[in-house]
């Protein structure tokens, strides 16, 4: 955990404090700082991950220093009826959910077995489909408790590896946008904030700009989550360097 991450963690957001927050897709290697952002606020964490090893252990027990309530689920996400049980339990172990984080990366050697245009747009389906799963079953839950909460995609991709990824990064820009815009537009009359958070554009990549860290994404899920973010939705989001900028 950085200086600046920890410095961002300790700006009052009371607003968050029994919030409860689900965290889709969280591995040792990501998603853990955005999983204590929120335990240092107070949110009641529910946690999907499909990893089972002696560090996601070791995180969680990190995780319940700081948070009164943590539950974890190790089961993957591989159809959408997994992803509705998934959401199914949630809202069964916590009585409902305030906030959404789905962390989709994408793997290394899928971007390497790219090969025509069809295989991108095959990967950003897949890659896209179960996070907006997530999205659609949470957010009318959430309408039908009357809950305004928020919902941030996250999608990922392998840093420094060339012009296939550049040419994926610029492809799944345009599409997430319009997706989150489309669900920004559908759950607006309900007070639901749907955002997202995509890599670099080829054109931005090439002028230096980095991926964001977990420390950035950390930042910009808490301020959506908080009153900060009651007038954001339907953006798709560069976070590198909102851990600076953000706190």
């Amino acid at each position: 955990m950085s200086v600046i991450s920890r410095e961002c963690y300790a700006v009052p957001l009371p607003e968050l404090s029994g919030a409860r927050v689900l965290l889709t897709g969280l591995t040792s290697a990501s998603g853990f700082d955005i999983a204590r952002a929120f335990a240092d606020h107070g949110a009641h964490l529910i946690l999907q991950s499909p990893e089972q090893s002696p560090e996601m252990t070791e995180l969680v027990a990190v995780l319940a220093e700081s948070t009164s309530e943590i539950r974890l689920f190790n089961t993957p996400l591989e159809s959408d009826g997994d992803a509705a049980r998934l959401m199914q339990a949630a809202i069964e172990a916590s009585g409902g959910i305030d906030a959404v984080v789905n962390l989709a990366p994408i793997a290394l050697s899928d971007i390497e077995a790219l090969e025509t245009p069809e295989d991108v747009e095959g990967l950003i389906s897949e890659a896209l489909r179960l996070p907006l799963r997530v999205t659609e079953i949470a957010a009318n839950r959430m309408r039908l408790v009357w809950t305004e909460g928020s919902i941030l995609n996250v999608v990922r991709v392998p840093g420094g590896i060339g012009g296939r990824a550049m040419m994926l990064a610029d492809v799944l820009r345009a599409e997430l946008a319009e997706l989150t815009r489309g669900l920004a537009r559908q759950w607006a009359a309900h007070g639901i904030r749907v955002n997202a958070i995509a890599p670099p554009s080829s054109v931005a990549a090439m002028a230096g700009e980095v991926q964001a860290s977990d420390a950035d994404l950390a930042a910009v899920a808490l301020a959506l989550a908080s009153r900060k973010g009651h007038g954001a939705s339907g953006h798709v989001l560069d976070a590198a360097g909102a851990a600076r900028r953000w706190c």
